[in-house]
């Protein structure tokens, strides 16, 4: 067994790395985890990732299945492509309740359709769709209401749903050519809502305002947790000139269900695509990007209490790189899920310069178990 990275207190859980293992490194440039969830016919686990990152033209995402709680992973045994080539389309999902696993597809349209096609003007359609675990087949239910000429960015494995029935949805919404923003629309970072369990859902919700203290600050990723009295608690990347160490993500709050929020101040971490995941007593796991980890490119476990106090619980273990973190992006995207009793499944895509391809990455996974210490 490997111990993680220690905690920073000692009354927060103790993460110990039970087992570790590649889940796909034949895939050239496998990467982004976006779903894992768990087959309610069988119990067995469904993890999705594609083949190229930013849902560039042309993208693929794949599904493969774990029976023995995420020690060993089988070849794909379905994949998603749009089949549009000037479109990239990326397939998301999470599970809502034990029976019902939801999934966002995000089809972005690129003007250039080479793997820097990101960089050039691009706009987005947004669909939220049934998935079944067993055959990966996605029942689209409705289209996400979004501006025209405007792209969308979901976070599609941090949608949940509100003591209060409804379904939130982190976003944010940035214009298609940001040089020739529309007048009228609002862009930054939010959610959206739907109060029918998905058939429709609201106009795009602005959470992040501006900052007061940096106010040039512009919030992309989030992701949002519900503390036990109702409180809202979201928390947001962004990217600038600061140097990534210090690049905290904002924090808000809300008190009306989302309704308004206070103004956007500083937290102390400094992470990038947040995922999140309820633990089974109530306090929440986040595995996201650490830009100020001591090994770069690495990706962080944090456990809190309450969704608001975030702790670092420690870094996984990189299969074929002997431990060591190595990646060509600053995190990447990562998911997680509780397997049984204190155990958990997390999958993050890795890199080893050993490998082919563009970034020479691959899906790795570790199974981890998180157990409670009394202080000292």
């Amino acid at each position: 067994m490997w111990l993680l990275v220690p905690c920073l207190y000692a009354a927060a859980p103790e993460l110990t790395v039970l087992h570790h293992s590649v889940v796909n490194d034949e895939i050239v440039d496998a990467q982004t985890p976006t779903g894992l969830v768990k087959d309610p016919s069988d119990d067995s686990l469904v993890l999705a990732f594609q083949d190229h990152g930013d849902v560039v033209a042309g993208t693929v995402t794949h599904y493969v299945r774990s029976t023995d709680g995420g020690r060993s992973w089988g070849k794909p045994f379905a994949s998603y492509q749009h089949p549009d080539k000037k479109v990239g389309a990326g397939v998301g999902y999470v599970q809502l309740t034990p029976q019902r696993c939801v999934a966002v597809i995000m089809e972005i349209s690129h003007t250039d359709v080479t793997v820097e096609g990101f960089k050039a003007p691009r706009k987005s359609r947004t669909v939220f769709a049934e998935f079944d675990p067993k055959t990966a087949r996605l029942t689209p239910v409705a289209v996400i209401p979004q501006p025209e000429d405007t792209l969308v960015g979901v976070m599609a494995t941090n949608l949940f749903q509100l003591s209060n029935g409804d379904l939130v949805l982190p976003a944010y919404q940035i214009p298609m050519d940001f040089s020739r923003p529309k007048p009228g629309v609002t862009y930054g970072s939010g959610l959206f809502r739907s109060r029918d369990g998905g058939k429709s859902w609201s106009e795009f919700e602005l959470v992040f305002g501006k900052n007061e203290v940096h106010p040039d600050i512009f919030y992309n990723e989030s992701v949002i947790f519900e503390k036990p009295d109702g409180t809202l608690v979201a928390w947001a990347r962004y990217d600038n000139d600061t140097p990534p160490a210090q690049r905290f993500m904002g924090i808000t709050f809300s008190q009306d269900a989302g309704r308004s929020w206070t103004p956007p101040i500083d937290s102390s971490i400094p992470a990038i695509c947040p995922s999140r995941l309820r633990c089974p007593d109530g306090s929440y796991l986040m595995f996201a990007g650490a830009l100020d980890a001591a090994i770069p490119r690495t990706c962080m476990l944090y456990h809190s209490p309450d969704g608001e106090t975030i702790t670092q619980l420690g870094v996984p273990f990189y299969t074929r790189t002997n431990g060591r973190p190595q990646n060509t992006a600053t995190g990447g995207s990562q998911v997680l899920i509780h397997w049984k009793d204190d155990q958990y499944v997390l999958s993050f895509y890795a890199a080893d310069k050993l490998l082919p391809g563009r970034d020479h990455t691959y899906i790795d996974s570790n199974v981890v178990e998180i157990n409670s210490r009394s202080p000292r």
